[in-house]
């Protein structure tokens, strides 16, 4: 017995060992084969953006998101998707059907199944089960103490409000609607001045800006991105609001632009004659071009950043040498901020602030002075959720940041404020305490959450210290644009919201969608009651 029970340990023992090494070996082989697809995805992803980590997305989300990865490399199979929702495989499917149409869809595969299967391995296996949550996230407050709420419906059909701009010195508002193509006047009161304007070549406005009663309107011409790039779908009109308007009152002065972003009309060369710069959103393609006006009345493009996603653009001398600069916002798969130093004749020099990996979705920018130092600060902010994945996956990296002027092209980021799918933000002195404040609203905010984060109000108190509130009134809406100003005359600031509601990163709450159609405000005025 003694014999055998020997022979019973040592056999034990042996296949103790070996169950040890195979967990040893396997763990090794897991760790060559991460390894192997994070070289890969530096070698393969790195050609057209910067590296990323994993832990951006969710897996759930990496397998969507690789899904449209690995066309740009003429992977067309996405079977792996067949346990994700229809919307899901339609959205990534129709990606495919994008870089076909713009002719960048590969002729052939341009990497190995197998070199492909460890990229998808690495990203899917290193990154969270859930969605990362924002640290340290300041707590709502949840009234507005300074604003009145003023809800204002506009049509009897769904709106995709593509524009809110407040003029001042006329105490009114102008309203784009992307969807019914229209151009409205409403005046302080929430009153609209007329019917809808109407153009024959359709209007779909992102940006206007208005000189005495002549106002240049920018149009992106493809809301969806339906059309090719190079279709050039946007175009910029011109019309007079001093006369009775018709179809035929709109002058096309530039046609034929990648979808349009936003837009600057000033005298950038000093030749008292009025330019544009264009931010040319586009699609795969994409640029910001300065249109300089000629003698013979027509405009020379200048191509100044060859690269889709550019989604604003603002002048300023930061130099200080008396020619205004250009800084540029860029979205897309080469997210980033840069600044172009004129350089005189015509000529400009590109600076880059900073660049960001592809998912966090820059959308809007600002000049101010923070720290009250003389130099100009910068707010950014990035929310954009449609490009990452179907599912509208809440990003803790989404929100708005204050980047602080060190002088030489030196900014550093010393603020950061996390709101699920920030797209816009405004500042000004709302409280009249002598500093900015900042207003921010979210076009894709947690969806799933019953007190949805749409509008936030930050209070400044000082040394980048700001509170934050909201209210109940104002959540309810989806907004898309926004503005601020006095538009009633009465030296305070107020705020209008414009909603936008579109089933675009909504594939995933289509009944809360059903409901916002149904139920939200198109509009909404925040009436500063400070005076």
């Amino acid at each position: 017995m003694k014999i055998k029970f020997s022979s019973f340990k040592s056999v034990l023992i042996l296949l103790i060992v070996s169950f040890l090494i195979y967990i040893i070996f396997n763990k090794i082989n897991d760790n060559v084969e991460l390894m192997k697809g994070r070289n890969l995805a530096n070698q393969y992803c790195s050609s057209c953006h910067l590296p990323v980590s994993p832990n951006i997305l969710p897996k759930q989300s990496w397998e969507s998101v690789l899904g449209y990865m690995g066309y740009w490399l003429g992977i067309e199979d996405i079977s792996y998707l067949s346990d994700h929702p229809e919307f899901a495989r339609i959205n990534v499917s129709a990606r495919q059907e994008i870089l076909k149409r713009e002719g960048v869809f590969p002729d052939h595969q341009l990497i190995s199944d197998e070199d492909w299967r460890l990229i998808r391995n690495y990203f899917v296996s290193e990154s969270p089960e859930f969605a990362l949550e924002p640290n340290n996230k300041q707590e709502l407050n949840w009234f507005l103490p300074i604003f009145n709420h003023e809800p204002i419906n506009y049509s009897s059909t769904p709106v995709v409000t593509t524009l809110v701009s407040i003029n001042e010195d006329k105490k009114n508002i102008y309203i784009g609607d992307g969807f019914a193509a229209t151009l409205s006047i409403m005046d302080d009161t929430g009153s609209f001045l007329s019917v809808p304007f109407t153009a024959e070549k359709p209007i779909y406005p992102v940006d206007i800006h208005v000189d005495q009663n002549i106002a240049y309107i920018a149009s992106i011409g493809d809301l969806t991105a339906t059309q090719a790039s190079k279709t050039g779908p946007a175009h910029i009109a011109k019309v007079d609001l001093s006369k009775n308007i018709t179809p035929d009152s709109f002058e096309i002065l530039l046609d034929g632009l990648y979808r349009m972003a936003d837009m600057n009309v000033l005298d950038l060369n000093n030749d008292d004659k009025l330019d544009f710069i264009v931010s040319g959103f586009g699609a795969v393609f994409g640029n910001l071009s300065w249109f300089e006006s000629t003698d013979d009345g027509n405009y020379e493009e200048h191509v100044l950043l060859s690269l889709p996603g550019v989604v604003k653009s603002e002048t300023y001398d930061f130099n200080d040498d008396g020619l205004l600069d250009i800084i540029v916002l860029v979205s897309d798969a080469r997210e980033g901020l840069h600044i172009l130093e004129n350089q005189g004749n015509n000529e400009f020099k590109l600076i880059t602030i900073f660049e960001s990996h592809p998912a966090y979705g820059h959308t809007y920018f600002e000049l101010a002075d923070f720290n009250k130092d003389g130099s100009v600060d910068i707010l950014v902010v990035n929310g954009d959720n449609v490009d990452s994945d179907p599912y509208n996956t809440n990003k803790s990296y989404h929100g708005l940041r204050i980047y602080i002027n060190h002088n030489d092209y030196i900014f550093k980021e010393e603020f950061f404020y996390p709101m699920y799918g920030a797209f816009v933000a405004k500042t000004a002195d709302f409280d009249a305490d002598d500093d900015p404040d900042i207003v921010v609203s979210s076009f894709y905010p947690d969806f799933s959450s019953e007190r949805m984060e749409t509008f936030t109000y930050l209070e400044n108190n000082g040394n980048l210290n700001f509170r934050p509130y909201t209210s109940e009134a104002v959540m309810n809406g989806r907004w898309m644009t926004m503005d601020v100003g006095d538009i009633d005359g009465d030296s305070d600031i107020d705020v209008v919201l414009g909603g936008g509601y579109i089933p675009v990163g909504m594939f995933a709450n289509m009944d809360l969608y059903e409901k916002m159609v149904r139920e939200s405000p198109q509009l909404m005025i925040l009436r500063n009651n400070l005076y």
